[in-house]
Formats: structure tokens, sequence, C-alpha cells
């Protein structure tokens, strides 16, 4: 059963222009990693109010997912990521995944 990570954050990127222009040269150096880990369905990135941002991957399955979670992958691309999008300065840079099963039709 394919799985949905979500993760959210609050990032000191606020302009729209200023994210989609980190956006897509995040994606250059992010989508080679995911794409190389088993499992792999899809990425999708938003921009939220207030600097917000929301990151959602699909997984062919919860072994796979938490493969990505648990050996190093998802470090990388966190590392990946606040490179390009730094977190918010405390209290307001939590980061928050949440990771469910996708009904299936």
């Amino acid at each position: 059963m394919p799985v949905v990570s979500t993760l959210r954050r609050t990032t000191t990127v606020t302009a729209a222009d200023d994210f989609a222009q980190r956006q897509a040269a995040l994606l250059s150096r992010l989508m080679p990693l995911l794409e190389g880990q088993p499992g792999f369905l899809s990425h999708e990135m938003r921009q939220e109010d207030a600097g917000g941002m929301v990151e959602v991957t699909r997984w062919a399955s919860m072994d796979e997912c938490r493969a990505y979670l648990r050996n190093g992958g998802a470090a990388m691309a966190a590392t990946i990521l606040d490179a390009f999008f730094p977190t918010a300065a405390y209290p307001d840079g939590t980061w928050v995944r949440e990771n469910t099963a996708e009904a299936t039709a």
C-alpha cells in the first residue's frame, strides 16, 4: 500500500518569487537523491503563508518509507533542503513529519 510522507516546516523564505527560484534549484539537487531511493514514487513541494512550506513524498510501502527515514536518505535530503530554505528561528522552526497510508481505489 502506498505511503504519503508529509513534512511541514517554516522557513525564512517568504517571497513567492524567491521561493520559486529556490525550489527549482533545490529540485535539481534533491530529485537524483530521491529517485535513487527504493520505493520512491513522487515528490511535491508548495509554499504556504508566512514562510510555511509543505513537502510531500510518496513511497511504494511503509517499509521503503521507513528505510528512507532511518538509513540516511531523509537526513541528506533535510541538509539539502535547509541549504535552499533555511529553517525559521526558534520557536517557529519546528519540522513535523506525518506518514499515512494512501487510500487506493
